[in-house]
C-alpha cells in the first residue's frame, strides 16, 4: 500500500472517531436534560399529602393570583325541613268563572236599574190612582205588574251571581271568591300570569298548620317565596294529602303545570353554619368545600346539601365549628391545582 493511501485512510478513521464520540457525548446530555425536566414536573412543591390528607399549599401572591377568597363561618340556627310537591296550576277555568260571574253581576246591575225605574212608576201611578181615580186602575196594574216582574228578575240574578261565586269558592277557596267579588288587583296578577297559583300538597298528619310562607325551588335552582292564599278544595290526584294555595311571583323559565320542589321548616331549631353556593366545588358527584387549614394551606371536605337554603346550604353542628375559614371564591381553581398535581405524579 503506497503512503499517501495510508494517510487517507488515517485521516478518514480519525473523522469517524470523533463523530462517534460527539454523537455519544450530545445524547447522554440530552438524555439527563429530559430526566431532569420529567423530573421537575413529577414533582410538586406545594401539594403534598399529611395523615392520608391532600394538602394544597399556595403564597398570598398566588391566592391573590387565583381569586381564592377566606372567609369564616358563623354560627347560625335553622329547622328541619320538609319536603312537599307544588304545582304551578293553570287558571283557564278560574277565568272563565271570572267572566261569568261579571257578566251575571252585570245583569244583575242593569235589572236592578229597570226595578228602581218601574217601582218609582208604580208608586207614581197608585198614588194618582188613589187620589180620585186620576190614574186608570188598568195603568196602575200594568205599572204594578213591570215593577213585580223586575223585582223577580233582580231575586233571579242576585242567585245567579251568587251560584257563580259560590262555584269559585268550591274549585278555589275563600280568597279566590273574594278576589272575584272584589275586583281585586292579585288577581289580574294570576290572569296576566305576573303571579302563578301553586298548589302545595303536604303530606298526611306532616304539617299541622300550613306556613304563611315558604321556599320553592324554580327553575336554575333559584329558591323563590311562596305566600299562603288559603285552603285548596282541589285534589290532586297523583298526589295523596293535604292541599293548599299559594301564591308564587313569576321568574324566568317557570311555566303552568310545573312541578316544583318545597322545603318546609318543621321541628325544632339547629345550630350550625349556612355554607355558601360560591364555596362549593362538585366532584364524582359529590359536593366538597375548601378549609383554609393556615394562611397558606387547605385541604378539601365533603359536606352535605341536604338543606338547601336561600344562601347556599346549612350544615349542622358539629360538621363545622363556627370561625372555620372556607374558601368561598376560588375553590375551583383549588380543585384544579390538587388534581393537576395528582396527574402529573402518575406520568
Amino acid at each position: 500500500m503506497s503512503r499517501p493511501i495510508r494517510w487517507l485512510l488515517a485521516i478518514l478513521i480519525a473523522i469517524t472517531a470523533i463523530s462517534i464520540a460527539s454523537a455519544v457525548y450530545v445524547s447522554a446530555n440530552h438524555s439527563d436534560t429530559d430526566e431532569d425536566e420529567q423530573e421537575a414536573v413529577k414533582t410538586p412543591s406545594h401539594v403534598f399529602e399529611q395523615n392520608g390528607v391532600t394538602i394544597i399549599t399556595l403564597d398570598p401572591a398566588t391566592q391573590a393570583r387565583e381569586g381564592i377568597r377566606v372567609e369564616p363561618l358563623k354560627e347560625t340556627a335553622s329547622h328541619d325541613e320538609l319536603r312537599a310537591n307544588a304545582i304551578l296550576l293553570p287558571v283557564n277555568d278560574l277565568a272563565t268563572l271570572r267572566n261569568a260571574y261579571v257578566a251575571a253581576q252585570t245583569k244583575l246591575n242593569r235589572d236592578k236599574v229597570d226595578l228602581s225605574i218601574s217601582q218609582s212608576q208604580y208608586e207614581r201611578t197608585r198614588t194618582l190612582y188613589g187620589e180620585n181615580q186620576n190614574m186608570s186602575l188598568m195603568a196602575m196594574q200594568t205599572a204594578e205588574a213591570a215593577y213585580r216582574n223586575n223585582q223577580a228578575q233582580v231575586t233571579a240574578d242576585q242567585q245567579d251571581s251568587k251560584l257563580q261565586l259560590d262555584t269559585i269558592r268550591q274549585r278555589w277557596g275563600d280568597a279566590v271568591a273574594k278576589w272575584v267579588s272584589d275586583g281585586s288587583p292579585t288577581l289580574d296578577a294570576v290572569l296576566e300570569q305576573s303571579e302563578f297559583l301553586a298548589q302545595v300538597v303536604f303530606p298526611p298528619g306532616e304539617v299541622a298548620n300550613a306556613p304563611a310562607t315558604l321556599t320553592l325551588t324554580a327553575p336554575r335552582n333559584t329558591l323563590i317565596r311562596a305566600r299562603l292564599v288559603s285552603p285548596l278544595p282541589q285534589v290532586n290526584p297523583q298526589i295523596q294529602g293535604i292541599s293548599f294555595l299559594y301564591l308564587v311571583s313569576n321568574h324566568l323559565g317557570m311555566a303552568v303545570s310545573m312541578n316544583l320542589s318545597v322545603q318546609v321548616p318543621v321541628g325544632r331549631a339547629m345550630k350550625g353554619a349556612i355554607v355558601p353556593e360560591s364555596a362549593i366545588v362538585w366532584w364524582q358527584g359529590k359536593a366538597w368545600v375548601y378549609v383554609a387549614t393556615s394562611s397558606r394551606t387547605f385541604s378539601r371536605r365533603e359536606i352535605s346539601t341536604a338543606n338547601r337554603v336561600s344562601r347556599g346550604y346549612f350544615v349542622p353542628s358539629p360538621a363545622f365549628k363556627p370561625g372555620t375559614k372556607l374558601a368561598t371564591a376560588g375553590a375551583q381553581a383549588l380543585l384544579s391545582e390538587e388534581f393537576r398535581s395528582q396527574i402529573q405524579q402518575e406520568d
